[in-house]
């Protein structure tokens, strides 16, 4: 075994060894009223695991997590991290806050073994500017359970890799975008009017987003969306065996800032009044056909197995 190898094992091990809560957050008697404060009492070389219990309630503020290996876990939707300002708000500088200073949810940890699970983050903006409700500048973090709620430019992962099982995120104009390879599993994705789906600005050689078994749904009335559209550099993102809702344009996806052949867009498999492929641009890939290996869990992960 490399030495570098054994490294990253036996860290690994270190942040697996405890599942005893660290902190709690929450009102009366819980040990932190905020969620910030609980974070920044995690000492800042942290090589264990820390799971942070959130109780119920509204967190009102822009949250930052930049410790190692803590695990932010709510009580389920009642479980509320929430904001409410756009990224061209200027702030204390006068300055636009910008993608990462509107964010209720802020993750800039370094390592492995940051984890969000059972609550709600969200930002109460509204449309007509971008306001994400999480952001995120990390590699390998792990969303379960969780909604994360916005309208434009609900979540940004610009970094990493990044792994989403059974959560549901809802917003309306490039609301999933950024840099990163991400794995979607399961997870509901809210059109709440129309709009862009995905937004990846993806890198060369690298995977881009992958939406395995997910949801494609609208509210009444079935706004027509895109399930993209090109940003920069190589742009990919994927759906497998996804249930596409009756509001995905025929054409499925549009372009904008990048032409073929750089942007890699595909379909496989889905099903859903959304999934008819008749109608698709020439220049991404629709097919009935299984997809590849290569976007399997396991294959856009790699090393990695959250």
């Amino acid at each position: 075994m490399k030495p570098n190898c054994l490294l990253f094992c036996l860290t690994l091990g270190l942040a697996a060894a405890s599942e005893v809560p660290y902190k709690t957050v929450g009102p009366a008697d819980a040990d932190y009223p905020t969620v910030q404060a609980a974070i920044d009492a995690v000492p800042a070389a942290n090589r264990v695991q820390k799971i942070i219990l959130i109780r119920p309630g509204a967190y009102f503020g822009h949250t930052v997590l930049n410790k190692p290996f803590v695990t932010l876990r709510g009580a389920g939707p009642a479980t509320l991290l929430t904001y409410n300002l756009g990224q061209a708000v200027p702030g204390d500088d006068m300055q636009p806050i910008g993608w990462q200073g509107a964010a209720a949810l802020l993750i800039t940890a370094e390592g492995v073994g940051a984890t969000i699970e059972n609550l709600t983050i969200e930002n109460t903006y509204g449309k007509g500017m971008q306001a994400q409700a999480c952001s995120v500048i990390a590699d390998r973090v792990a969303f379960r359970r969780c909604r994360i709620l916005g309208w434009q430019d609900t979540l940004k992962i610009d970094t990493g890799r990044e792994y989403f099982e059974k959560c549901y995120i809802a917003g309306h104009v490039d609301f999933i975008y950024g840099s990163a390879t991400a794995f979607f599993s399961e997870c509901e994705i809210n059109c709440r009017e129309g709009g862009y789906v995905t937004a990846p600005s993806t890198l060369p050689g690298q995977t881009g987003f992958v939406f395995d078994q997910c949801k494609i749904t609208f509210p009444h009335g079935d706004p027509k969306v895109y399930l993209g559209r090109p940003w920069r550099d190589s742009p990919s993102a994927t759906f497998v065996r996804c249930e596409l809702g009756a509001g995905i344009r025929a054409e499925g996806w549009q372009p904008w800032n990048v032409a073929a052949p750089l942007v890699r867009f595909a379909e496989y498999a889905c099903t859903g009044p959304g999934a008819a492929i008749a109608g698709r641009v020439d220049w991404a890939k629709a097919s009935t056909d299984p997809a590849p290996v290569e976007f399997s869990r396991q294959k856009v992960l790699g090393d990695w197995k959250p």
